[in-house]
């Protein structure tokens, strides 16, 4: 099968977690037998090429830099792209979009019909041009489905010389093209199920359109030996990816700075990633306190995170604080399969998947979180019971792609290629 995948970013341009997830399906697929290729946006700005070729762990893939004129805007209307595509893509047999936000609106419109097409929702950007659908704090909460006075609020600041007027018009025109775009799909998968109804709460999918499919981890991780914490020694807290406010990472650091100062002392956090936010990290050690321990080591690949994660002391539990509402989250499956207990905030999709081998916190709440460490100081043996319960066998992303081909195939049936 000769599948087209499409998506905003993709290595070795840039890499977050939607792009680690269709580059580790690719691999799998090209394994399987597929011939697969890769056509991205981008953010480097245009400079007389329209397309650049690279290749990702052997996957081909075409960059698609934009004009100047073509940046950002609510309708994603960019006919000149939407033409590239519709060379690149040729005479694919399926076409899988995961994201629209670098490249074009219409992109499910443009080959249904003439092939089977599936949509990856991997956020809530076909909801909300905020991947993450969280408003600013000036916002109290989001507006029920089909009303957009307060998205025109939450977005003006960004688009100072647009009138609000203009503004709701485009909310309206997105709003349209997006249910277009789902109602046009031959099939809409989703990681987890809490993805899927968040989304249903302002966009139609149809029951025997919708699937879900857990991403799974990129490739095998070594399991470390986590040791039992007796009490004795600090505890070992590990932190993994991206350290910015969605991620709730500050929450933790505040938190241990909530502890008692001999609590505290007690306590040691590993950060592995890149601060994202200019002067993020020198927040979190104002906000950890006087005598915090924290540790920031540099970034780590997915093919590298064990044997990093293991550089030092071996962490006693990861945590995940996210802000977001993950519609997966791969960090806790990766410190699951490192052998990991997990404790999790409360939104988004981590939540389906924790069980008994970890916790699930209030999202944006120092003070439980400080008062969960706290629990754990004073009796060891509730993190014991959490890392008894970690799971041996963690999913992959070659089992989403088995679940995946079954899906393509049945898309075939229904709907043979035209």
């Amino acid at each position: 099968m000769k599948i087209a995948l499409l998506t905003q970013h993709f290595a070795p341009d840039f890499e977050g977690g939607t792009e680690a997830v269709v580059r580790a399906q690719a691999r799998e697929l090209m394994a399987r037998g597929h011939e697969v290729f890769v056509i991205s946006g981008t953010d480097v700005p245009h400079s007389g090429e329209d397309v650049w070729e690279e290749q990702a762990d052997g996957v081909p893939v075409s960059f698609l830099p934009r004009l100047p004129d073509e940046y950002m805007d609510l309708a994603l209307d960019r006919p000149r792209v939407q033409g590239l595509i519709a060379r690149l893509v040729g005479d694919s047999d399926l076409v899988h979009v995961h994201h629209w936000a670098t490249l074009t609106g219409s992109l499910v419109r443009q080959f249904a019909g003439s092939r089977p097409v599936a949509v990856t929702l991997h956020d809530y950007f076909v909801a909300c041009p905020r991947y993450f659908r969280l408003p600013p704090a000036f916002i109290e909460q989001c507006p029920e489905r089909g009303v957009f006075d307060t998205c025109v609020t939450c977005v003006k600041d960004a688009v100072p010389r647009v009138l609000p007027e203009h503004i709701h018009k485009g909310f309206v025109l997105r709003d349209q093209a997006n249910q277009a775009e789902l109602d046009a799909a031959d099939a809409v998968i989703v990681p987890s199920h809490s993805h899927g109804r968040g989304i249903r709460g302002y966009l139609d999918i149809a029951d025997e359109n919708l699937f879900c499919v857990p991403h799974g981890i990129d490739q095998a991780l070594a399991r470390l030996d986590v040791p039992r914490w007796n009490g004795e020694g600090r505890l070992r807290l590990l932190i993994l990816g991206h350290r910015s406010g969605v991620k709730g990472v500050h929450d933790v650091a505040a938190a241990v700075g909530q502890l008692t100062p001999e609590d505290r002392a007690r306590v040691e956090v590993l950060l592995l990633g890149d601060e994202v936010e200019d002067g993020f990290d020198a927040s979190l050690l104002e906000l950890a306190g006087e005598g915090a321990h924290l540790h920031f080591r540099g970034n780590y690949t997915t093919a590298s995170i064990a044997e990093r994660v293991g550089e030092s002391e071996v962490p006693h539990v990861g945590l995940f604080p996210s802000r977001a509402y993950e519609s997966y989250g791969l960090v806790p499956d990766e410190m699951g399969a490192m052998g990991l207990p997990v404790w999790i905030s409360d939104r988004g999709a981590p939540k389906e998947r924790v069980g008994a081998a970890g916790a699930i916190l209030p999202a944006a709440d120092p003070t439980a979180w400080a008062r969960a460490l706290a629990q754990v100081l004073a009796d060891p043996s509730i993190l014991e019971a959490q890392r008894q319960a970690v799971p041996g066998n963690p999913r992959t992303a070659r089992d989403a792609v088995l679940e995946l081909e079954d899906i393509y195939e049945s898309l075939f049936s229904a709907r043979p290629r035209a």
